[in-house]
């Protein structure tokens, strides 16, 4: 849903949209600094995931949101 360099930023997010089911927040890192991460729900299949995309409000969706696999996820934790 969002990615920042602000864990303030992916908070306010979560907060701008809190009438969205399941929104969270991880930090990860990307090009050696802490990014945050915000992302929407667990699904079952990349195919529950699309429609869980086009369920959501239109200002989100035209965000692009992308589907991310939970190992993925798991990934840049490490």
């Amino acid at each position: 849903m969002l990615g920042s360099r602000s864990e303030d930023a992916a908070r306010s997010f979560i907060a701008k949209h809190a009438g969205v089911k399941d929104l969270g927040y991880f930090e990860t890192t990307h090009q050696g600094a802490p990014w945050f991460v915000v992302t929407q729900g667990i699904y079952s299949s990349r195919q529950a995931a699309q429609a869980g995309v086009a369920a959501l409000p239109a200002v989100l969706r035209d965000s692009k949101p992308w589907p991310r696999s939970i190992a993925d996820i798991q990934a840049g934790l490490r």
